[in-house]
């Protein structure tokens, strides 16, 4: 009987360190696609190949690729137009050797799990980022697939521009939530498939490790998970507020209403690193220093995967986040889940459970009573929001799923 061909695939906008919402996405493709393509090696482009490198999954082969954002505008990109050139005079690429344009051409199919990307207000050099990431496979000829993520509004000048260069020239794009359908049907894309997000189709870990489960254990029975966010903290600071002393205020009344312990954990972590867009440690330590006297209120300081993390989540009885895929586990747990966000990619999410009205902006954490009504509202009918949630999930992984079919699609296309 003759061997199933293997498939190759490369992975870019993600990485296993840092942001384990993007770690989930990748953990999820590796670990999931295979079943709809068959057989599966992968190539993840990274921009933090050293500290990806030991967290690669078992599941599947996995080569790690270095891709930092200043090796992807100046090699890749422009040998990556080079060679958009020598296609359209028919000549071979083997002369391209770049690591990470080689990596996609020798791909069936390039997956850009970025969770959101050509949005207005997150920045020129960020819209730019998108385009290039997204248009350096484009420029190779190799099938590429955007997997469910937010995309638009388009309405700044620069995005605007971009995303229209870039985006119908994609083979196919998922479009997570009502809200993102809506933005891309704007530019009169043919190109969309809705869906719900990868990671919803993520395995939960078994267990915590051993000292982590014992620290949390500390916190008590019924606890409820707080998880603060570096990227609200900016935005809320850029008003001139002070995002620790509000988040501290939010736990002190949590504290004060529900007797309840709470454990602060981060869902973004660079071991080693100041505190960044991609690194919530800092501000959780800074937060959990508040809180010396206080034995219920643990601090978890460490790097956990993405299926660790929503254990965690799952052994709390309530989430507070600002963290978008801590949102999903907290949803895939069945947990009631408080969202303080910063875009319409959480409502949309929260809008398929019927839990639109637990998404909030982050201005409410100058009003905590808020935050704190929807936690006692959480403890108080836990099992009717639990089972919300348990009615709706089996429809939003079936649509989880669709990513993997959509990306096999692009292959045999």
């Amino acid at each position: 009987m003759a061997s199933v061909q293997s498939r190759r695939v490369s992975i870019v906008g993600a990485a296993l360190s840092a942001n384990k919402g993007a770690a989930a996405m990748v953990e999820t493709v590796v670990a999931k696609l295979p079943t709809t393509l068959g057989p599966c090696s992968f190539s993840l482009l990274t921009t933090y190949p050293d500290a990806d490198a030991p967290k690669i999954p078992t599941s599947s082969p996995v080569d790690v690729v270095g891709l930092q954002p200043l090796r992807l505008a100046l090699v890749e990109f422009p040998i990556a137009l080079l060679a958009s050139l020598a296609r359209l005079l028919h000549l071979p690429l083997g002369w391209v050797r770049s690591r990470g344009c080689r990596a996609m051409l020798n791909s069936d199919v390039v997956v850009d799990v970025a969770g959101i990307s050509f949005a207005d207000g997150r920045g020129i050099p960020i819209v730019v980022y998108n385009s290039l990431m997204t248009g350096v496979p484009l420029l190779l000829g190799v099938p590429t697939v955007k997997a469910a993520q937010a995309l638009g509004p388009f309405q700044s000048p620069v995005n605007k521009v971009l995303s229209k260069i870039v985006l119908p020239r994609v083979t196919a794009i998922c479009a997570r939530g009502a809200r993102t359908r809506e933005h891309l049907n704007s530019l009169g894309l043919h190109n969309v498939t809705d869906v719900a997000d990868l990671a919803f189709s993520l395995d939960e870990a078994k267990d915590l490790p051993s000292s982590i489960d014992a620290q949390v254990s500390e916190a008590g029975d019924g606890f409820i998970v707080v998880m603060p966010s570096a990227v609200v903290r900016g935005i809320y600071e850029s008003k001139g507020d002070n995002y620790v002393a509000a988040v501290a205020e939010l736990i002190r009344r949590i504290r004060q209403e529900t007797g309840r312990g709470v454990v602060i954990a981060p869902h973004s972590y660079r071991v080693g690193h100041g505190e960044g867009r991609m690194n919530d440690g800092p501000v959780c330590r800074e937060v959990g220093a508040l809180f010396g006297d206080d034995a219920l209120v643990v601090t978890v300081d460490a790097d956990l995967s993405a299926g660790e993390l929503r254990k965690l989540i799952g052994r709390g009885s309530v989430l507070v986040t600002s963290r978008f895929h801590a949102m999903i586990s907290g949803l895939c747990t069945e947990t009631p889940t408080v969202v303080v966000g910063w875009s319409h990619k959480y409502r949309e999410v929260l809008d398929d459970f019927g839990l639109v009205d637990f998404g909030m902006d982050s201005h409410v954490l100058s009003t905590p009573d808020l935050v704190v009504n929807k936690v006692i509202d959480s403890l108080a009918k836990s099992d009717e929001y639990s089972q919300q949630i348990r009615v709706a999930l089996p429809g939003v992984r079936e649509r989880s799923a669709k990513n993997f079919s959509v990306i096999a699609q692009a292959v045999q296309s």
